[in-house]
């Protein structure tokens, strides 16, 4: 097993994580993995999964390499499955894995509209219409009583009735998304505007409700669990950050110095969370502690520009061994741009709130017979009040 290296240090004259050449690095790193369909795999030789496809792209679209960008997404056109999905994983052209993630078929609609924000293209937006109409649609007819998204149908065609605390998460920020595209295109689609006040309501008002679900292993496990529900919209301002401060998932996920953890119970911290991470932060107005958590990632960089998936600690030692993907560096570049960025797409996140959709009230609720006052988390002081909406 590798050991991780000191700490690098930041480069003289950068206004954030990387410098402007460093970004360019990253992002030439990750189109190397690119194959010639488009296809952008987690490296070379290695599997594909539509959502971190879409996430690549999404980092070649942030540091101007558009072309590539647009390739990646017109290869998923291509390979889109009749009922509007993809398969979870398939490496050259063996599916393997035929389960059909309705988070998965959803980030489409993400990775299209941040490219239109990078570089508007209505032509792009038309060619690629039916895909999204298709993904979206599929994963509106997912949408459980409950307002959450079941997570998947299995190879069998059997639906998974359980939602994802972070795939439902995710996919609020994508049905945003799906309906700017629309709107855009002058389609009008009152089923995609229904579905996300559906996921809002349940993530803003009954986070509890994830975790009665009959799941292979406990929802809250992963950190992705506690910052998605901020990162895909639909908690933001100050309960976003009340929840993102909460003393206990803090402690539970963060280590200074090091990063996000993957999991609470292994000491696995990587680097797409911690990016991740930050990116909710800053979508709450808590940028001073993303710019630090972001700053901590400078060790896992290559000089290539790729980036470690992440390590142990207090072991420091490289996990997994050797891997580097396409994704993770991607979510570096993706969290600079909120940070310190100068592009059209650095508000991208923020914006995943989708106010422009129109406000979500909260549902009717049966009177509480008895309540109990709850302590209020401490809020740091490089809280945004114009983030208290």
């Amino acid at each position: 097993m590798r050991r991780a290296g000191k700490r690098g240090s930041k480069s003289a004259g950068s206004r954030g994580p990387l410098t402007p050449a460093e970004i360019q690095t990253t992002a030439a790193w990750i189109a190397g993995q690119q194959l010639p369909s488009g296809e952008i795999p987690w490296h070379a030789g290695g599997k594909t999964d539509p959502w971190d496809l879409v996430h690549a792209a999404m980092g070649l679209a942030m540091a101007g390499r558009h072309v590539e960008a647009a390739a990646a997404l017109r290869f998923l056109a291509r390979t889109q499955n009749e009922d509007g999905s993809w398969p979870a994983e398939w490496r050259g052209e063996l599916v393997s894995n035929a389960t059909r993630e309705t988070n998965h078929a959803a980030y489409v609609a993400t990775g299209l509209w941040h490219l239109h924000c990078a570089k508007p293209d209505a032509e792009l937006l038309a060619e690629m219409w039916p895909t999204i109409e298709s993904a979206i649609d599929f994963v509106v007819r997912m949408q459980e009583p409950c307002g959450g998204i079941s997570w998947a149908l299995d190879p069998h065609g059997t639906p998974w009735r359980a939602p994802l605390l972070t795939g439902t998460s995710s996919i609020h920020g994508s049905l945003v998304c799906g309906v700017r595209i629309a709107e855009r295109l002058g389609h009008d689609r009152p089923a995609w505007r229904q579905a996300r006040v559906g996921v809002t309501r349940l993530v803003r008002y009954d986070l509890a409700r994830f975790e009665r679900d009959d799941m292979p292993e406990p929802q809250g496990r992963h950190s992705m669990d506690w910052y998605y529900p901020v990162l895909g919209g639909a908690l933001r301002g100050r309960a976003g950050r009340e929840h993102l401060l909460h003393p206990e998932r803090t402690a539970s996920f963060i280590e200074d110095g090091v990063g996000c953890r993957c999991v609470k119970d292994r000491p696995w911290y990587t680097v797409a969370e911690s990016c991740e991470l930050a990116l909710a932060l800053d979508a709450v107005g808590l940028t001073g502690k993303a710019r630090q958590i972001v700053t901590w990632m400078r060790e896992q960089r290559t000089e290539q520009g790729g980036y470690w998936t992440g390590t142990t600690h207090p072991d420091r030692i490289r996990w997994p061994e050797g891997e580097q993907t396409t994704w993770t560096a991607a979510t570096v570049l993706l969290a600079h741009d909120a940070l310190a960025g100068d592009t059209a797409t650095r508000t991208f996140f923020r914006d995943l709130a989708g106010d422009d959709l129109g406000p979500v009230a909260e549902p009717a609720r049966a009177p509480v017979v008895r309540e109990v006052a709850l302590p209020r988390p401490v809020l740091v002081d490089d809280a945004d009040p114009a983030f208290d909406v």
